[in-house]
């Protein structure tokens, strides 16, 4: 990262460095979301609003700064704040359904959502973590759940449900194997934006703790998020309990484990591109296609011409 970031940026380029990468996803930033994601450099506050009063290359409307002056980005991105606080109340609507699932630890939403980077075709990206050797249950549990209330997204029902794409064991929680080489844009920001909303917050934030060694060589600051997380009331810690209880076999969690591997290695070995998928027992990850060389590329000349 140093021979290419150096450790002197200034606030000028990090600010940049900011607002161009969210600026893929057609999003501009409110003054403190560019000091919380700030790429690279620590927010310093007077030299921050100092450059985005002065900066011939930033915009700011109605209280958001982008590197656009484009009226038709605008309207999308206040589009996509309306569907992004519909789907948010989606999430609040049956963020139940996660505070019950059986071995469940922590759900976060992640990827568009988070960062109001949604079409009219989006569905809700779920990160799961699970209790250690019981990741094909917890799975099971949560499409059964998912299914049974209709707001799991499968075949052509996509719109506004919920995708459980993304599932790790507790002992899982590592990803500076999965950065790309000679570093990870996308993934860095992927992890800073996630929003938990169920399970256990010390999770979330032991998941931050264990990758902040290589997360710090992007961000100075890596704070947690508690804007959507809800804590289990004790009715719900009850029923996670009892179905804990009746569930909690060996036996069980390896018959579901071989079912579900043989069927996603069989959607595995069918697919024209294998880029997004990651199968093994401690890790299910289904993504049509892995952008993220493609999104550093972008993020990369986007730079390159300021």
């Amino acid at each position: 990262m140093s021979e290419i970031f150096p450790k002197n940026m200034t606030v000028k380029q990090a600010v940049l460095s900011t607002l161009a990468y969210f600026h893929l996803f057609g999003v501009p930033l409110t003054r403190s979301e560019i000091s919380e994601h700030l790429f690279w450099a620590e927010p310093d506050e007077k030299h921050i609003s100092s450059y985005l009063r002065e900066s011939p290359l930033i915009t700011e409307r109605n209280g958001y700064y982008g590197l656009s002056t484009d009226a038709a980005f605008q309207s999308e991105f206040t589009q996509k704040i309306q569907r992004s606080r519909t789907l948010w109340k989606k999430v609040r609507r049956f963020q139940w359904i996660f505070s019950i699932c059986p071995f469940v630890k922590l759900v976060c939403v992640c990827n568009s959502l988070p960062i109001y980077a949604t079409t009219e075709d989006s569905d809700i990206d779920l990160f799961v973590v699970t209790q250690k050797n019981r990741l094909f249950l917890a799975r099971l549990c949560l499409i059964l759940l998912t299914s049974v209330m209709g707001v799991r997204r499968h075949g052509d029902k996509v719109r506004a449900r919920f995708c459980l794409s993304f599932f790790i064991s507790e002992e899982r929680m590592d990803f500076s194997s999965l950065t790309l080489k000679p570093y990870d844009i996308y993934l860095a920001y992927w992890i800073k934006t996630l929003e938990p909303i169920a399970g256990d917050f010390g999770e979330y934030e032991k998941f931050l703790s264990i990758n902040t060694p290589w997360l710090s060589e992007y961000f100075k600051t890596i704070q947690a998020h508690r804007r959507y997380f809800r804590k289990r009331s004790p009715l719900q810690e009850k029923i996670k309990a009892k179905l804990e209880g009746l569930l909690d076999k060996d036996e069980w969690e390896e018959k579901w484990k071989q079912n579900q591997l043989r069927r996603a290695k069989d959607k595995f070995y069918s697919l024209k591109n294998r880029s997004g998928t990651v199968i093994s027992e401690t890790m299910l990850k289904f993504h049509d296609e892995d952008r993220r060389e493609d999104i550093r590329k972008e993020w990369i000349s986007a730079l390159q011409a300021f």
